[in-house]
């Protein structure tokens, strides 16, 4: 997630470059044909070059509403996590010392013990959100700044293994969806405190609800992963853009021939900014609408998890807490 107050100016170049060549390109061809080649006739009407564009507009803006909601449902998903999480390990440590019979050392090595493999489950789940589908952007570009906030990571198998025994480790090693067994194990771990009388049916109940809203928020965060912005859509508004963009210095042709023909060649800055302005936008919808996909409009789930992580341990009062995740390049991973 981008955290500066506006885009660099280099961020910003890296974005247009391509679509401002395009409109030189188009621009250039219109005056060329006109005046060159003599083709009067591409000086084609405002009105139907104007009211494309009033159509790409509108399909533009609700592609950019549906790609910013996705964004926005994936904070929440993580919102909700980061609460369920500390919930749950606060809920762990006050029922497993309750009981007036417990031991308050054995206690202690179950709050540990749970609290660890629920660190282990968030970095699980992060390394399921970090694998790459088949409509997320594989550009050039966009695969250079997967390496470079990469290089500012640790690999989620190393935060996983930091966090769970190795008799665990080997169970979960060959499975599909990791998280969703790191979650199975605690649903266990839960049945056996009950069964040694560590926890009441009350306190069992309540564990397992909270068990059941992690299952909850992380199928929700799969369900943005796993399901694509419809295709039509992201298909459709990237060709109403070239046929816009394609048209409009031919329909602005005849705009700038009613100031003489000396005023023409102003059509070339003026296609500019307005092919820029639109392909801007279909781009900003185009990078936001897969909130998972490695890149800096992402949700900041490294930061998010680091947050929990340094809670959870200072709340089994440990002394190691790792240092808060501080902005790479401008950008929260």
């Amino acid at each position: 997630m981008y955290i500066n107050r506006f885009l660099s100016p280099i961020i910003v170049y890296y974005y247009s470059w391509r679509m401002v060549l395009f409109s030189l390109f188009t621009g250039s061809t219109a005056i060329f044909v006109y005046e060159y080649l003599d083709w009067k006739w591409v000086a084609i009407p405002w009105l139907p070059v104007s009211l494309v564009g009033t159509a790409t507009a509108f399909f533009v803006g609700f592609k950019n509403n549906q790609s910013y909601d996705r964004s926005w449902e994936a904070r929440k998903v993580w919102g909700a996590i980061t609460n369920h999480s500390r919930s749950f390990s606060a809920a762990v440590r006050s029922f497993t010392t309750c009981s007036p019979d417990s031991d308050t050392i054995s206690a202690a090595i179950e709050n540990r013990t749970i609290i660890y493999r629920h660190i282990a489950w968030l970095y699980a789940l992060k390394n399921s959100m970090a694998q790459r589908t088949n409509w997320e952007h594989k550009d050039r570009a966009s695969e250079r700044q997967r390496r470079a906030l990469r290089r500012a990571q640790v690999p989620c198998d190393i935060e996983i293994a930091k966090y769970l025994p190795e008799s665990e480790l080997a169970l979960i090693k060959d499975k599909k969806n990791q998280a969703t067994q790191i979650l199975d194990l605690q649903s266990q771990h839960i049945r056996d405190l009950r069964r040694a009388g560590s926890l009441d049916a009350y306190q069992h109940v309540a564990l397992q609800d909270l068990v059941s809203k992690l299952y909850d928020e992380q199928g929700k965060s799969e369900r943005i992963k796993n399901t694509p912005f419809p295709r039509q859509y992201a298909t459709t508004s990237t060709l109403f853009i070239f046929i816009f963009m394609t048209l409009l210095p031919f329909g602005l042709l005849p705009q700038f021939l009613d100031l003489g023909e000396k005023f023409m060649f102003l059509l070339i800055p003026f296609n500019m900014i307005v092919s820029w302005v639109f392909m801007f936008m279909e781009y900003v919808g185009d990078i936001s609408e897969n909130p998972f996909e490695g890149l800096l409009n992402d949700t900041p789930v490294s930061t998010i998890i680091r947050n929990i992580e340094i809670d959870l341990k200072e709340m089994l009062g440990d002394d190691d807490l790792p240092e808060k995740l501080t902005a790479y390049s401008g950008t929260l991973f």
